[in-house]
């Protein structure tokens, strides 16, 4: 019998048109000999349609189509839930930024003991947060750039006072940013505090919590990380480009993206990146999968920038890249190799006794 595969995409979040061209990658990559695979909407509304099945491959927009198949009440979802999905079925999450990212969705699919791909909802939700990340990381000395955090309500009250800390601690240019986005919405590179009051402002609009940190100058290099128990760390790749900072647009819509696979680096630096790469999957208690995006200057000092649990699967997205050239394997093999940690993971929780005796 072959097992089902349900591709949860869409969402309530900024990303929702990054995880629709995720999911749509996937879909048309899974092996359709092996799976019968499902493709489960989220509308921008955060009402769900119903699951279709995918026997061919689809485009954008007939993935959009399936917005007319919803639930037309919360009992058939449940239903859905408690009735259809089985041990047979796995649920491969591609929903990025909010309700999706942050742990939302893994908590649901726990409460129903169904299996899913990638990361808990602990690392979800702790790597989501950027804030809240970054303090963990700093307390298991992960190099990073320096930060200050503060909440809208903190802000309002002592405005002056943290322009002030973001002067004399961490100076201009520096880069303001909503503790809970991603995909680079909501972020905002200021040279005056003029541009800082601004971006704060904007910022604000997405999170109630606010992260300022300094610049690094030097260049981006990602690696992935895939496994359970025993992580692996892929070779180091970073995008060939003449801007400094990445926004929105530049990350999904720029088909000149060039990547390097592996990036120009020492040998030693690039052991240096896995080790506190693998250090942070450990740290945040990850399973599946993570990208870490990493600063790297030109006297070879590194920060960490950023992690992501669910990161993207587009065209123009690094983590399956960096896969395919380090284990020589095809994006196929890659979702293969994703199902198959997610299965093992939920079979060792459910080892667990939730019950004293």
């Amino acid at each position: 019998m072959k097992k089902r595969v349900y591709v949860l995409y869409g969402g309530k979040s900024c990303e929702h048109e990054v995880s629709v061209e995720s999911a749509l990658n996937i879909i048309n990559e899974l092996d359709k000999n092996k799976y019968d695979v499902f493709a489960l909407y989220i509308n921008n509304d955060g009402t769900w349609t119903k699951p279709f099945q995918i026997k061919i491959s689809l485009t954008a927009s007939d993935l959009k189509q399936l917005a007319t198949f919803k639930y037309s009440q919360i009992q058939s979802l449940f239903d859905f839930f408690v009735g259809t999905l089985n041990k047979n079925s796995i649920v491969f999450p591609v929903i990025h930024g909010t309700y999706g990212e942050d742990g939302k969705i893994q908590g649901m699919l726990e409460m129903f003991n169904i299996p899913y791909v990638g990361n808990g909802v602990g690392a979800s939700s702790i790597a989501m947060d950027k804030i809240l990340s970054k303090k963990l990381f700093d307390s298991q000395g992960i190099p990073q750039a320096k930060f200050i955090s503060f909440s809208k309500k903190q802000f309002q009250s002592h405005k002056n006072l943290y322009i002030q800390l973001v002067e004399e601690q961490i100076g201009f240019p520096c880069f303001v940013k909503p503790a809970n986005m991603g995909s680079s919405i909501g972020i905002s590179r200021c040279i005056t505090v003029e541009e800082l009051l601004t971006a704060i402002d904007q910022a604000l609009h997405y999170d109630h919590m606010v992260l300022i940190e300094e610049e690094i100058k030097g260049k981006e290099v990602l690696v992935a990380l895939t496994g359970n128990e025993e992580i692996r760390c892929s070779l180091p790749g970073e995008w060939q480009r003449s801007i400094s900072f990445f926004n929105y647009e530049d990350k999904y819509m720029d088909d000149e993206l060039t990547p390097i696979i592996p990036a120009v680096l020492p040998q030693k630096t690039y052991e240096n990146i896995c080790s506190f790469a693998k250090k942070a999957y450990e740290t945040l208690g990850c399973s599946g999968m993570l990208r870490a995006d990493f600063f790297i200057t030109k006297n070879h000092e590194i920060y960490l920038n950023e992690v992501n649990t669910i990161p993207g699967f587009t065209q123009h997205s690094m983590f399956p890249l960096l896969f395919q050239k380090s284990e020589n394997k095809t994006y196929s093999e890659l979702l293969d190799y994703l199902i198959d940690l997610g299965y093992s993971q939920h079979k060792l929780k459910s080892s667990l006794q939730y019950i004293r005796g």
